[in-house]
C-alpha cells in the first residue's frame, strides 16, 4: 500500500491551487454540483483527499496515535464519509468547512471510542475524561435507542443518531448533514416526539437538558 505522505505529495503536485485556498476549493465544488463538470469533480476529489490526508498526518506528527497504521485508517474513514455525505452539503461556500468538521469529528470519535476500546485490554490503559453522555452507557438503553432511531423516518435517523448516540452539538450536526442549525433543532424535536412513544426511552428523552 502506498504511504499516505507519498501519495499526498503526488496529488499535491497535480492540484492547481493550494490546499489552504478555501475559495478555490469551494468554487470547484460549486462548479461540480451546479454543472456536473467532471474536471471539477476530479479536482474536488483531489483537494478533499489532500486536506484529509494532511489533517491526519499533522496529528500523527504530534504523536496523537499509538499505532503507525492509525493515520491511514482514519484518512480512509474520513474520506469515505465525505464521499458518502457530500451530496447533502447545500451551501457550496461551506464545503471546505464541512470537510474540516468531518475530519475533526472522525478524530474525536477515535479519541473517545477507539482509544477507550483499546484500553479495555490493557491492565494499565489510559484513562480518558469524556463529557457526560446524553444517554446512559447501559447496554439495553443504548440498544433501545439504536432500534428506535432505525424506525424513525429516513431524514430524522442521521441527526438523531448524531445527537443521542454520538453526543454531537447542533452546530456539528448542521455541518455533518448540510442543514441549518434551526432545521437541526426541528429535526431533534421531531425525533424526540417519536422516541417518547417507546416506554423504554421516555425517561431519557423527557429530561430538561435534551
Amino acid at each position: 500500500m502506498t504511504d499516505p505522505s507519498s501519495r499526498l505529495r503526488t496529488i499535491l503536485d497535480q492540484l492547481p491551487f493550494a490546499v489552504d485556498d478555501s475559495d478555490a476549493a469551494n468554487d470547484v465544488f460549486r462548479r461540480w454540483r451546479e454543472n456536473g463538470d467532471p474536471e471539477a469533480e476530479r479536482l474536488v476529489d483531489m483537494w478533499t483527499y489532500c486536506f484529509v490526508c494532511r489533517y491526519f498526518l499533522a496529528k500523527a506528527s504530534g504523536d496523537a496515535f499509538d499505532r503507525a497504521a492509525t493515520p491511514d485508517e482514519l484518512i480512509t474513514r474520513a474520506y469515505g464519509k465525505v464521499q458518502e455525505k457530500r451530496d447533502g452539503v447545500r451551501d457550496p461556500s461551506r464545503y471546505t468547512n464541512w470537510v474540516s468538521v468531518v475530519c475533526k469529528n472522525t478524530f474525536l470519535n477515535y479519541t473517545r471510542r477507539d482509544r477507550v476500546a483499546d484500553s479495555i485490554n490493557e491492565e494499565e490503559g489510559p484513562t480518558l475524561q469524556a463529557r457526560e453522555s446524553r444517554i446512559p452507557e447501559v447496554g439495553f438503553v443504548r440498544e433501545a435507542f439504536e432500534e428506535a432511531i432505525e424506525r424513525l423516518p429516513d431524514y430524522l435517523q442521521e441527526p438523531a443518531r448524531l445527537y443521542f448516540l454520538e453526543d454531537r452539538e447542533f452546530e456539528e450536526i448542521s455541518d455533518e448533514i448540510g442543514k441549518a442549525v434551526p432545521t437541526v433543532r426541528t429535526y431533534k424535536h421531531k425525533a424526540v416526539k417519536q422516541l417518547r412513544k417507546d416506554d423504554r426511552l421516555r425517561e431519557y428523552v423527557e429530561r430538561p437538558n435534551l
